[in-house]
C-alpha cells in the first residue's frame, strides 16, 4: 500500500508541468538535452528543469561495487523532462523497511529560473546532496523537490543521486574493492558540474554544497578529501558532520563483506582472494545483496547505518587515506566559508528512538534490557560497559531506567547531544582553533521552530510525538518533499518560515555569509568555552505554528562532553 502511494505520488509530479516548449541545452562533448518547464511552489514563478541526465556510466555488471565512469556521450537529443529513480535502497528507518530505486541510478537533475528571470551574469549554483543515512533516500523532486529554492529565481539547483548501502559502501579494503563508492559518486557529479554548469547558465566558480543527515556529513567529508578540492566554494552542513557518532569510518571493512558473502552462499567467502570476493559480489542478484544487511542488525533495525567510509590506500581515486576525523582535528581541511546547522536535541534524538516507541514488543524488549539498548541507541562504540552508560543517565539526572512517554524527551535529548550537537560543538571549536575565520566565515544555526507537521511522522506509524523540531524538519522548510508531508497553506506560518528559510540559505550561496542582516558575527575561536556551556553566537529559529521568532544565543548544554570526548577522541 505505501509503495502503491509513493507511485502515485510520483506521478503527481506531473500535474505540475506547465510546458512541454522545447528547452534545448547542449553539453560540451556529450550531446544535446530537452528540458521542460515546472511549477514553483508560488504558481506564479514557474522554472526550467533538466531531469535524469546521466553524469556517470550504469554501476551494473562489472561496473558494480567499482569507483564510478563519467557518463559516455549520447547521439540525438536526450530527453530530460521526465526524473529518474533513485538509487536501490532498503530503508531501515520505516516500519517495513521498504526496498525502491534502481542499481542503474547515477543521474542529476538542473534546475535554473526561466529566461526572462536569469539576466546576462552568470548564477551561482547550490548541489544538494540528499540524506538517509547512506542506505536510504533521492534526488527525485517529490522527495527533494526543487520549488521553494527555485522561487528565489536567483539560483541554479543541482540534487544528485549516489549509491547507497551495499552497492555504495562495501570493500575488501584493498584495491579490489575500495570502497566510499557512494562519496565517489558525489565528487563525480561535483566534477560533472565543474565541467557543464555553464552551459545552464551557472556559475562554477561559485558553487555550493549541501545537505541534511547524510547529506551534512557527505559535505562536511567533502571539504575533508584532498580530492574534492577546488570543486566548491561554499559548504552548509545540517543535522551531521564527520564526527557524527553513528557514521564513524568502518575499522574493519573485509570483514563485513565477507560475512555478507557468507550469508549468500558464495563458496569459500572468508578464504577467497579480495580480487575474488570482489568479482562474486559483483554477479549475485542485486536484491539479494541488498537484503543481506539484514544480517548486520544487532536488535531489530539497529545499527541502523551499516555501511559506512573506509580509509583506503594511497591511490589517484582515493576518497579518504586517513580518518576524516584525523584530518579535521589536524587541520587538513578546505577552508570555505561554512555553515553548520542541527535541530532541537531532543528531536534530533528522536530518529533513534520513536520507532521503538511506536511498536508494543519493541518497547517491551527494550525495557527488558534497557542499558543495552539504550547504548544501541546512543550508537556507543561496541564494547563500551554498562556503568559508562549508566554514568551517563546519571549525569543527566535520570533515575528511572525505562523508556516510555515520560521519558522519552530526555532521553531523546542524550541521544541528540551524543549523535548530533556535541559532533557540531567540536567539529566548530576544532575549526575555529586554526582556520583563517576572517576570509572563511563559519556560522551556525539551531532550527527549533516546530512547523505544522513534522518529520517524526516518517519514523512513525503516522503519530506525531511532541519532542521539539525532529531531525530533518529545517529540510522541510528547505525543499519540498510531497511524498511525505503535504504542502503548507501558503498563507500558513510554516511557508513564511520556509521563505525566510530559503532567503538566509541563498543568500549564503551568493555571499558566504549568513544572516548577514543580524548582529551574528562569524564565529571566533575564544567564543568556545565548553567549560562555561557557551559556543560562538548562533542564529537560533524557535517557536511553534503560528508563533515563529528568531534570535541569536550562544548557550548550550555540555554537561556529558568529557564522556564524549573519551568514547569518541
Amino acid at each position: 500500500m505505501k509503495r502503491l502511494a509513493y507511485l502515485g505520488l510520483r506521478l503527481c509530479l506531473f500535474w505540475t508541468i506547465v510546458s512541454t516548449a522545447d528547452l534545448n541545452v547542449c553539453l560540451k562533448d556529450m550531446g544535446c538535452l530537452k528540458g521542460t518547464q515546472l511549477r514553483g511552489y508560488e504558481e506564479s514563478k514557474d522554472f526550467e528543469a533538466f531531469m535524469g541526465i546521466p553524469f556517470a556510466q550504469p554501476p551494473i555488471g562489472d561496473l558494480r561495487l567499482k569507483n564510478p565512469l563519467p557518463a559516455m556521450p549520447w547521439q540525438g537529443i536526450l530527453d530530460a523532462s521526465v526524473p529518474r529513480d533513485g538509487c536501490l535502497q532498503r530503508n531501515y528507518f520505516v516500519h517495513d523497511w521498504d526496498v525502491r530505486g534502481e542499481e542503474d541510478c547515477l543521474y542529476l537533475n538542473v534546475y535554473r529560473p526561466k529566461a526572462g528571470k536569469r539576466g546576462s551574469e552568470s548564477l551561482p549554483v547550490m548541489v544538494y546532496i540528499h540524506s538517509g543515512g547512506f542506505i536510504s533516500g533521492t534526488a527525485y523532486p517529490t522527495v527533494s523537490g526543487p520549488e521553494y529554492l527555485m522561487d528565489s529565481e536567483a539560483i541554479i539547483l543541482v540534487t544528485i543521486n549516489y549509491r547507497l548501502g551495499p552497492f555504495g559502501f562495501l570493500s575488501t579494503g584493498d584495491e579490489h574493492m575500495p570502497g566510499n563508492f557512494g562519496l565517489k559518486d558525489q565528487r563525480l557529479a561535483l566534477q560533472w558540474v565543474q565541467k557543464h554548469i555553464s552551459s545552464f547558465g551557472g556559475d562554477a566558480n561559485s558553487v555550493t554544497i549541501f545537505g541534511h543527515s547524510a547529506g551534512g556529513i557527505s559535505t562536511h567529508y567533502h571539504l575533508l578529501s584532498e580530492n574534492s578540492k577546488n570543486l566548491f566554494q561554499k559548504a552548509m552542513s545540517f543535522s551531521g558532520t564527520a564526527f557524527a557518532a553513528f557514521m564513524r569510518i568502518l575499522k574493519d571493512p573485509l570483514a563485513q563483506a565477507q560475512k555478507l558473502a557468507e550469508h549468500l552462499q558464495i563458496k569459500d567467502a572468508n578464504t577467497l582472494t579480495t580480487q575474488a570476493l570482489a568479482e562474486a559480489l559483483r554477479k549475485v542478484d542485486a536484491y539479494a545483496l541488498l537484503y543481506s544487511g539484514d544480517i548486520l542488525k544487532t536488535w531489530d533495525n539497529q545499527p541502523i547505518m551499516n555501511y559506512r567510509p573506509v580509509v583506503e590506500k594511497s591511490s589517484p581515486e582515493a576518497f579518504f587515506i586517513e580518518d576524516p576525523v584525523e584530518s579535521h582535528l589536524a587541520g587538513r581541511i578546505q577552508q570555505i566559508p561554512w555553515l553548520l546547522g542541527s535541530t532541537s536535541r531532543a528531536g534530533e534524538g528522536s530518529i533513534f528512538l520513536l520507532r521503538i516507541l511506536d511498536i508494543p514488543k519493541w518497547l517491551m524488549e527494550f525495557n527488558e534490557n534497557f542499558l543495552e539498548r539504550f547504548a544501541l541507541a546512543l550508537n556507543l562504540p561496541e564494547g563500551t560497559p554498562p556503568q559508562v552508560v549508566t554514568e551517563i543517565l546519571n549525569l543527566y539526572d535520570i533515575q528511572v531506567r525505562e523508556f516510555n512517554n515520560e521519558t522519552l524527551i530526555r532521553l531523546a535529548e542524550i541521544v541528540g547531544d551524543f549523535n548530533f550537537h556535541y559532533p557540531l560543538y567540536v567539529a566548530a571549536a576544532s575549526y575555529a582553533s586554526y582556520a583563517n575565520l576572517d576570509d572563511n566565515p563559519m556560522s551556525i544555526y539551531s532550527y527549533e521552530y516546530r512547523g505544522a507537521k513534522a518529520f517524526s511522522v516518517y519514523f512513525t506509524q503516522g503519530i506525531e510525538y511532541e519532542v521539539g523540531s525532529v531531525h530533518m524538519d529545517d529540510c522541510l522548510h528547505t525543499l519540498r518533499t510531497p511524498v511525505l508531508i503535504p504542502d503548507f497553506p501558503r498563507d500558513s506560518e510554516d511557508a513564511a518560515v520556509m521563505k525566510r528559510m530559503t532567503s538566509l540559505l541563498v543568500e549564503f550561496a551568493k555571499t558566504g555569509i549568513f544572516a548577514k542582516e543580524t548582529s551574528m558575527k562569524s564565529c571566533q575561536a575564544n567564543s568556545f568555552n565548553m567549560a562555561q556551556n557557551q559556543i560562538c553566537n548562533y542564529f537560533r529559529f524557535g517557536g511553534v505554528n503560528g508563533a515563529y521568532t528568531e534570535n541569536i544565543d550562544d548557550h548550550v548544554d555540555m554537561r556529558a562532553m568529557s564522556i564524549w570526548k573519551a568514547l569518541y577522541l
